[in-house]
């Protein structure tokens, strides 16, 4: 395997490690949310991951997005501000 090869690979497992980090941060902070505050409000929050991941493809991948998808970050974006308005 040629050096180049190997650092490619080292930069792909901090990735990893870093997006394992982060689903187990949401996990607990999940857990946290549903035991101290309103579950409701916790489970829709937690059900827009699909929004961040794109939002992440396209800031660190350089993936083009869709309409579609446009389209569905922008309200998920505008739903979770009216969750949080009350």
């Amino acid at each position: 395997m040629s050096p180049r090869r190997r650092v490619g690979i080292t930069a792909s497992l901090g990735l990893v490690g870093l997006a394992g980090i982060l689903d187990a941060g949401g996990n607990l902070l999940f857990l946290v949310a549903a035991q101290t505050g309103r579950l409701d409000v916790a489970a829709v929050i937690s059900s827009l991951y699909p929004a961040f991941t794109t939002l992440l493809a396209w800031a660190l991948l350089r993936e083009r997005l869709s309409q579609g998808q446009v389209m569905g970050v922008l309200l998920s974006l505008i739903a979770i501000a009216l969750i949080a308005s009350g």
